[in-house]
């Protein structure tokens, strides 16, 4: 089976849905079979053995998890030619029966057909076939499903190139991916962010010290003498992604000039962005870059992190390295957005450069002894102020989601379609502050 018969049973799949159905159970249960191709697992897998996988995945990505929901979406997919249900008796349960009972008792074996499996191996098609799955999905919530299993969409490490990789030429940093501009500094856009920023000594402001770097935006550079001619601005496309990194924590590759050609240095936390004079009297835009592995084990924000295994619902807290935690903050991230940014509480939507900002805090912590998840039914969507008042008991929310606070708030909490709040979290949080 080629690509193209692939992409073909993709778009059936697509046809076939109900109107309006924008579950992400399809899509990521294609991408849970295709990666276990460019893995080496087993074509194919017992239902019993997988169903538990394949709900705490959907729990993660915060679509309607339980048992007869996910086993009706994925029997849907049973007629598909990249599909591979394998059956004795009848293919569809009886009229009556609950279809998650009825597989359970059957127990098939699931995954990719032989073809498929045999085409999806291939990295580039994998991450190919990821892209078309997700078509179709909103935004967030098509984003959350790339960043959960590891997809590259062009942020955070390139698969198969690691720290100290070296490359001819900026032609060879395109092709591979590393920094996909052949001229410019900063790779990125105001809405999505920066995805990568090359260091070379070509601003007279900036500052390499290994492990942070104090850089310079681009603009107003005459590029005879390298001299600054013209102020900066923070609305210029690159200079405007990399404040939005910083606003949003993620991180960029950085890449140094190191003759004869150029060096990948790992990934940088924007720690802070500013303006000031340089030394040409011009205002220019500052960029304090710092060694994302320096942050992950310094106890700063990137450190306190939960850490949720691919298909396991039950974090860990651990520092890790930054490549994990950028997908492990997409849940949250695509929450947020959801709210648009605003709080559930207090309604108050803050702007910091022209941009959304809020928090996600969990219901029931993480870790021991509270083991709370790191899934949409555990999280709110707060402001800083909110957040800090809802993990020390001074926010209590009730069952029937009545707001208990001496603060300002909007009465009761604030839900948007597709979140759903646990209420037994919600009964935990307020056991943790009885005399609140």
């Amino acid at each position: 089976m080629n690509f193209d018969e692939i992409e073909n049973a993709l778009e059936q799949i697509r046809r076939d849905r109900p109107r309006g159905a924008k579950s992400v159970h399809q899509p990521a249960t294609l991408i849970w079979a295709a990666q276990r191709a460019t893995r080496g697992e087993s074509r194919v897998a017992p239902w019993r053995d997988v169903r538990g996988q394949l709900i705490e995945i959907i729990m993660a990505l915060g679509d309607k998890a339980d048992g007869e929901t996910v086993a009706n979406r994925i029997l849907g997919l049973r007629n598909s030619p990249i599909v591979d249900f394998q059956f004795s008796g009848s293919a569809i349960p009886a009229v009556g029966v609950r279809t998650d009972d009825w597989l359970d008792k059957r127990n098939p074996l699931v995954g990719l057909a032989g073809g498929a499996y045999e085409t999806l191996a291939d990295q580039s098609n994998f991450e190919r076939f990821a892209t078309l799955a997700i078509d179709g999905l909103p935004k967030p919530q098509g984003r959350l499903v790339r960043e959960y299993f590891g997809i590259f969409a062009g942020y955070g490490e390139v698969p198969g190139i690691p720290e100290g990789t070296t490359f001819r030429d900026r032609a060879e940093l395109v092709k591979r991916r590393v920094h996909r501009n052949g001229q410019a500094g900063i790779f990125g856009n105001r809405e999505g962010g920066a995805e990568s920023v090359v260091v070379s000594g070509g601003y007279e402001d900036d500052e390499d010290y290994d492990d942070f770097i104090v850089y310079t935006g681009h603009g107003g550079r005459d590029q005879r003498t390298g001299k600054q001619v013209e102020d900066q601005s923070f609305d210029a496309s690159g200079n405007a992604a990399l404040v939005t990194s910083h606003v949003n924590q993620v991180p960029v590759r950085v890449i140094r000039r190191a003759e004869p050609g150029y060096r990948y240095d790992g990934l940088f936390q924007i720690e802070k962005c500013w303006q000031e004079r340089g030394r040409s009297g011009f205002q220019i835009c500052r960029y304090r870059l710092v060694k994302a592995a320096d942050i992950a084990g310094s106890g700063a924000n990137l450190a306190d992190v939960t850490v949720l295994p691919r298909g396991n619902a039950v974090p860990g807290r651990k520092a890790t390295t930054v490549d994990r935690i950028m997908r492990l903050r997409a849940l949250s991230r695509a929450l947020k957005e959801l709210h648009q940014h605003r709080c559930q509480v207090c309604d108050i939507r803050l702007l910091i450069a022209g941009r959304g900002y809020a928090e996600g805090a969990h219901v029931r912590p993480v870790g021991r002894p509270h083991e709370g998840t790191d899934t949409a039914d555990n999280l709110l969507c707060l402001c800083p102020n909110c957040h800090v008042l809802f993990d020390n008991g001074e926010i209590r929310i009730q069952e029937n989601l009545d707001i208990v606070s001496d603060y300002p708030n909007r009465g009761k909490l604030r839900i948007a379609p597709g979140h759903e709040v646990n209420v037994e979290n919600l009964a935990y949080h307020r056991r943790l502050f009885p005399s609140t």
